[in-house]
């Protein structure tokens, strides 16, 4: 896929030759031009469209949540949800009140501890988790002879067999469980909530995408698309029943429209769409999970700071950074946090001294100079810029495929999605 250089060097008024140099080459690796991102648009909307036929052509998992029908901001309840996220678990009583979408939330977050984090007997980690249940239950209240319904959302990847039902398909952030992968995590939950003797029943499980999706169009109904992008990234957005061929054989409505989980993290997995860079293969390589999530791995918290810290490393490497010299701590894996890309891009100093700041006092860097300074920031830049671009990209795939067959358009012509918690508005011309 071709490339080019997009970014001025106007910047680095104080960085020597020899790192004039290494950024120019560094932009022909990272910066992406208006034809790969257009190819890269295609690429999803052939994955997507590949994806809603079956589950072997396609990167793009394209998972059916049996979640259908639109919230309308008027129904009313109190429910309980429960949601993992990475190593936090948040338990919740939500009393929905109608109205518009007005509602209230009592909210109690657990974390999960770092020795629960990997082990031999994943229902270890699940006995962890009811006991938070158990605890929230304590701290709410309950009624006798009364079974509480809970729908609980999980941030790993789960193939549905029906609303309430679902075996792992993989686990992420940082959890590691061979004997995992493949569970019903609903049946298993079930049976560790008996066990516990808890007033509860597991009515529906869901991606956090999904969640995020049903929780804005509660109080925004035209909401049709939702993207969590944080630690890990996804998308969910409204499909017609009718379109996704590989539930033809399923007793489920075809005149209705059903909310597909993408698990879009995984998309350039099959290298075959994505046009990574010898510093992405590297960092896929000595991951957990080196075949899978390449799209996660090119855009998202857990591994933008570790790109960038590779980076630095093979500069440091070939003598044009830190006068050759490296630390302990930036010689360590995922030491340079990903919060430091914020502090390096935001530091407008004359002589960059936030960047200092992260080099020599978090990093264990014994001297830095300005130039070296203006090389970090440079380097945050672009990881950062072309993760954004790559996530446009995809969102841009996912509007048109909609748009084209007018998914969730109003009047208008608009599409309104759900990004994190600002609502993004898209013209379709």
């Amino acid at each position: 896929m071709s490339q080019r250089q997009s970014v001025p060097l106007r910047e680095l008024h104080h960085s020597n030759q020899n790192q004039i140099d290494a950024v120019k080459e560094l932009e022909q690796l990272f910066c992406l031009d208006r034809p790969t991102l257009l190819k890269i648009v295609e690429s999803f909307q052939r994955e997507l469209v590949a994806g809603l036929a079956d589950d072997r052509s396609s990167d793009l998992n394209m998972i059916p949540t049996y979640v259908t029908g639109y919230p309308t901001g008027n129904e009313k309840g109190t429910y309980l949800a429960l949601e993992i996220a990475g190593m936090d678990i948040y338990a919740c009583q939500v009393k929905l009140k109608g109205d518009a979408g007005k509602l209230a939330i009592n909210q109690y977050q657990y974390k999960i501890p770092q020795d629960l984090a990997t082990g031999d007997d994943f229902a270890v980690l699940i006995d962890y988790v009811v006991e938070c249940i158990s605890d929230f239950l304590m701290r709410v209240g309950t009624q006798d002879l009364f079974i509480y319904p809970m729908a609980v959302s999980f941030g790993f990847a789960i193939k549905q067999t029906r609303l309430d039902s679902g075996r792992i398909l993989s686990l992420g952030y940082g959890l590691s469980y061979p004997n995992g992968v493949g569970v019903d995590i609903v049946e298993l939950m079930h049976e560790r909530i008996r066990l516990k003797g808890l007033p509860i029943k597991i009515v529906a499980t869901a991606n956090d995408s999904v969640c995020t999706l049903l929780a804005h169009a509660y109080q925004h109904p035209t909401t049709r698309l939702g993207i969590v992008h944080s630690l890990g990234t996804n998308c969910a957005y409204y499909e017609p029943v009718k379109n996704v061929t590989k539930l033809r054989d399923q007793s489920i409505q075809k005149n209705v429209d059903i909310i597909m989980n993408t698990e879009w993290c995984n998309f350039g997995s099959s290298r075959r769409t994505l046009p990574c860079t010898w510093f992405d293969r590297k960092l896929a390589r000595e991951s957990i999970n080196p075949q899978f999530h390449v799209f996660e791995k090119m855009t998202t918290g857990i591994f933008l700071g570790e790109l960038v810290r590779n980076i630095l490393i093979y500069l440091v490497d070939r003598d044009i950074l830190f006068g050759g010299e490296s630390s302990e701590t930036l010689n360590t894996a995922h030491s340079f946090d990903t919060s430091y890309m914020y502090v390096c891009e935001a530091d407008d100093s004359d002589t960059l001294e936030d960047t200092r700041i992260v080099l020599e006092d978090m990093l264990g860097l014994s001297k830095t100079t300005v130039g070296d300074r203006e090389v970090v920031k440079k380097v945050c830049e672009l990881i950062g810029t072309r993760a954004a671009v790559l996530v446009g990209a995809a969102i841009a795939a996912i509007v048109q495929h909609m748009a084209s067959r007018g998914i969730g358009m109003n009047e208008e012509g608009y599409a309104i999605c759900e990004y994190k918690k600002h609502t993004l508005l898209f013209i379709i011309y």
